[in-house]
């Protein structure tokens, strides 16, 4: 791997995105950050079980949708609509990691190729990057929107390979990401996973293990060159 440039592609919600403004959005109308912490999850859930019997889902019509649900029963100090909408801005506002942009920077300069690979739009990758000053040592922003099912299915990370023009006897290909079924779901696939641990947690033992384990993005440039 030291000598050889992979493809890696970087989920983008809490791998590279820092959503804890959107738990100081709930707070703000009147919920409360374990409330903001359902919402997200629900919105996973719901996403999933619409890709396992292979309908389309979009990531900020579930997220709307399930914010009414969630902020309904909360006592809160505006309308309920204008709270969605202020909990839906924050999540569409948010900023990377501070550990992403210098890791990121890093990866390109050693010759990898990186792409994001989210659930959600792929513009609000691209923004973020972009307000980090990151956005040019990116190959490309993808989004399962309008291409495949959201991930963990194996074939939208097969649709991101064919997209981005991956061939694995030629480039080695990583997924990056804090979700152990994101991991799960690339390594199924065929491809190498880095399992971001910012929190310190124990993997799932019933997930694919992954390939490498990092604290932080920015470790990652020199693990792949010892690896």
């Amino acid at each position: 791997m030291t000598n050889t440039p992979a493809t890696i592609f970087f989920d983008v919600n809490e791998t590279l995105s820092d959503l804890s403004p959107v738990g100081d959005a709930f707070e703000a109308v009147g919920a409360t950050r374990e409330v903001a912490s359902t919402w997200f999850a629900s919105i996973l859930r719901d996403g999933f079980a619409l890709t396992a019997v292979g309908t389309e889902a979009r990531f900020l019509d579930i997220a709307t949708t399930n914010a009414h649900e969630s902020l309904g029963a909360s006592t809160l100090n505006m309308p309920i609509d204008e709270a969605v909408d202020a909990v839906i801005a924050a999540f569409s506002n948010v900023s990377l990691h501070g550990d992403v942009a210098p890791g990121i920077r890093a990866l390109h300069d050693a010759g990898h190729r990186l792409f994001t690979l989210s659930n959600g739009p792929a513009s609000n990758a691209e923004r973020m990057l972009t307000e980090a000053g990151v956005a040019d040592a990116m190959a490309g922003f993808l989004s399962v929107e309008g291409n495949s099912l959201w991930k963990p299915a194996r074939s939208t990370y097969e649709s991101a390979l064919t997209r981005t023009g991956t061939d694995f006897d030629s480039c080695p290909a990583y997924l990056v990401a804090v979700h152990p079924w994101d991991i799960h779901g690339a390594a199924k696939a065929g491809l190498s996973t880095v399992w971001v641990n910012r929190s310190g947690a124990n993997y799932p033992s019933h997930f694919v293990r992954p390939t490498l384990i990092v604290a932080t993005i920015d470790e990652l440039s020199s693990s792949l060159a010892e690896n």
